[in-house]
């Protein structure tokens, strides 16, 4: 199981914030923390006439969350310095080649990617490791990324694109895996810390969770980021769930073992019973603790003549009895 911290832009542009957050996933005990990298002029259309949202606007903000190729390299070896491993979503090819000077060897394609072939092209021959994020995809989508992507080793994460999201829809991480035989796992957008726990029971091998230093500001994803407390519950939580979930193999443990003993029952007689006499059923009585002959046994023994005197109640063997 691989938990990945998102810090994607909550850094605001700010690059001690940056480093902040790589300190916080770090202390979370996050396997990675994940950033956004692109290069805006080829991500955002400022140009774009629009009812509801100004792209000129929305074109400002995301370049001044951009860093230099030399402040990234700062910030992973920083990464490097703490123990904990970073790593990137990439929205354009230029920023492939950024990540190709970082030296990153694991990439995140985010799900409004999905259909970007020539990117996912590029890709395919670095023959990297890929997360592949699935929110607004359907199943032919998915899999025509996948052909894309055949010389990489694929991660699918099972992802709705709603935020917050309300209904997560868990039993898709299954139909993914059946889908496509790979290993599927789950990028979170709900308000809570208990979901990610349950998408382990249902079968996730990975976890990605937005965080942030602060929830209370208003742009970026702050609002549906957990802060560092929550952030540390929800590993808390995966990894309870990933202890507890446990291997498809019926066990019975030392301990269960052990409590067989006195939680199950066995047999004993009713009453002194003389050497030669023959066991009825009426003779027996099931009783705690188990003892030395388990009530499953009663058919061996029932109609058997005893072969010494057993008094009432005393726990039975079988080589009391005649064969």
């Amino acid at each position: 199981m691989k938990i990945i911290a998102e810090a994607g832009l909550n850094h605001n542009g700010d690059f001690k914030k940056l480093i902040k957050l790589i300190d916080i996933a770090k202390s979370a005990d996050a396997d990675y923390v994940k950033f956004q990298l692109f290069t805006t002029e080829n991500f955002i259309n400022q140009k774009f006439n629009h009812k509801k949202i100004n792209y000129q606007k929305l074109y400002r903000r995301f370049k001044s969350l951009e860093f230099s190729l030399e402040k990234w390299k700062k910030a992973i070896q920083h990464a490097n310095r703490i123990g904990i491993n970073i790593f990137f979503s990439i929205f354009d090819k230029e920023s492939y080649d950024i990540l190709e000077k970082l030296k990153i060897s694991l990439i995140k394609i985010p799900s409004g990617e999905i259909n970007n072939y020539d990117l996912l092209k590029k890709i395919n021959k670095s023959r990297k490791k890929v997360i592949l994020s699935t929110g607004m995809s359907n199943l032919f989508e998915i899999q025509k990324a996948l052909k894309h992507l055949n010389k990489c080793k694929v991660t699918l994460m099972h992802c709705v694109s709603e935020y917050p999201t309300l209904n997560p829809n868990l039993n898709n991480i299954k139909l993914l895996q059946k889908k496509f035989k790979l290993e599927v796992g789950y990028s979170d957008h709900t308000p809570d810390v208990i979901t990610p726990a349950l998408s382990v029971i249902a079968g996730a091998t990975h976890i990605e969770k937005h965080f942030t230093y602060n929830k209370k500001q208003k742009l970026g994803d702050h609002k549906f980021s957990l802060n560092p407390g929550e952030l540390k519950i929800m590993i808390k939580n995966v990894r309870l769930a990933e202890s507890s979930k446990g291997k498809e193999k019926k066990i019975i443990s030392t301990k269960e073992k052990k409590l067989q003993f006195f939680a199950r029952k066995g047999l004993y007689l009713r009453k002194n019973k003389l050497k030669g006499e023959k066991i009825k059923y009426s003779d027996l009585i099931v009783l705690r603790p188990q003892g030395s002959l388990s009530v499953d046994k009663i058919n061996i023994i029932k109609n058997k003549k005893l072969k010494i005197d057993v008094g009432s109640l005393t726990p039975l063997k079988l080589n009391y009895f005649s064969r």
